[in-house]
């Protein structure tokens, strides 16, 4: 990409015209990660493996938004994805003090619920398949629902 105008993009490729133009850069890293000894990807997010370990230290794991890890091109960075690394990571830095070593990795999926204050639409992705309903009110019910749950763990 090389710029937007009012009414195209412009690309190293060409232009396509449009009509509205929604643009979200890529995440990079904290600023501070910058002035820590602590590996980085290319994009600036702490490094790990499989298991949210980061390479080179002891005992120290990452998970969310701050971490990269392997995986497809589409892994999403939401909370969902962070319950599963922080799951995965607790295990693995308990297996780790117990005098073990922690090998339980996380699952990649993507699970969405777009909701449009009055309908829905569902999405779901792993590396096995992919899932989208078309918009209906119940996927605005059950993410609302949804919501009230997962929040009440945190009250």
């Amino acid at each position: 990409m090389l710029r937007f105008e009012a009414d195209k993009v412009v690309t190293e490729g060409g232009e396509f015209a449009a009509d509205l133009i929604l643009f979200m850069p890529g995440l990079t890293g904290p600023a501070w990660l910058e002035h820590s000894a602590l590996p980085r990807s290319p994009g600036g997010m702490v490094a790990a493996d499989a298991q949210c370990r980061v390479a080179g230290f002891e005992r120290v794991y990452v998970v969310g938004d701050s971490g990269s890890f392997p995986g497809p091109d589409w892994m999403p960075k939401q909370a969902h994805m962070a319950d599963l690394q922080a799951e995965a990571a607790a295990h693995n830095l308990l297996a780790e003090l117990a005098g073990g070593r922690g090998e339980r990795g996380f699952k990649v999926e993507l699970v969405c619920i777009i909701d449009a204050i009055d309908q829905g639409t569902l999405v779901y992705r792993t590396e096995q398949q992919q899932i989208v309903l078309p918009p209906n009110r119940l996927m605005h019910w059950a993410k609302r629902s949804f919501e009230r749950r997962y929040l009440r763990h945190y009250q």
